[in-house]
């Protein structure tokens, strides 16, 4: 029986429709239980915070999960990642309080929760990047003063436009993605092609 680890997050109800589109049942789940075996599945499912998630499965607690694309750039976890979640799609973007980048070299104060993905989006510009990271809610680091810019998920763009912010720059797109353990892999291959197919059959990974 292989362990699957699904994310708490905003990623969760895109696996769980994956996984029904694919065939499998769910019966029994329960979003409140962090540990739970789904008998006609074949599974055993740990439900875990986005941020760790990776971590599990790279030290083979769980033999596979589903993470957003955000937390494996932040992370750099050494997973087999073979497919991505057409639902749940959203991205990662420059914003600010005016529609525009800062200019070519100037140093600008960067907001973000994500710094090393974003020191990798932001190593090619002209500008330099001073970046910091916030726990909290990014969007108020450009309203405050903190900081000129911030990068963040945008999905629909309700919060930007409460705020009257601007997103300046579509910098990545970010998908849920099914991971697997590399060991997990050769010790399940079968039980791990199947499920990779099925998701594959019912049209909801890319």
């Amino acid at each position: 029986m292989i362990r699957l680890a699904l994310p708490k997050g905003r990623n969760l109800s895109s696996a769980l429709d994956a996984l029904r589109a694919a065939g499998y049942s769910l019966a029994g789940f329960d979003k409140d239980r962090l540990r739970q075996t789904l008998e006609d599945d074949g599974v055993e499912v740990l439900l875990l915070k986005d941020w760790d998630l990776p971590l599990y499965v790279e030290y083979g607690i769980a033999d596979c999960g589903v993470v957003g694309t955000d937390v494996l750039e932040e992370v750099e976890s050494d997973l087999l990642v073979p497919l991505r979640i057409r639902e749940g799609r959203c991205r990662m973007s420059l914003i600010g309080l005016e529609n525009k980048t800062p200019e070519a070299g100037t140093q600008a104060r960067v907001a973000t929760k994500y710094p090393n993905w974003t020191r990798r989006l932001l190593a090619d510009r002209p500008w330099g990047a001073e970046i910091f990271r916030l726990q909290g809610s990014v969007e108020l680091g450009p309203l405050l003063n903190l900081s000129e810019v911030a990068v963040d998920i945008v999905q629909t763009g309700r919060t930007l436009r409460t705020h009257n912010l601007c997103e300046i720059e579509v910098l990545a797109e970010i998908a849920p993605c099914v991971v697997m353990n590399r060991a997990s892999f050769q010790r399940y291959r079968e039980e791990l092609n199947a499920l990779g197919e099925r998701l594959e059959q019912a049209g909801v990974v890319s």
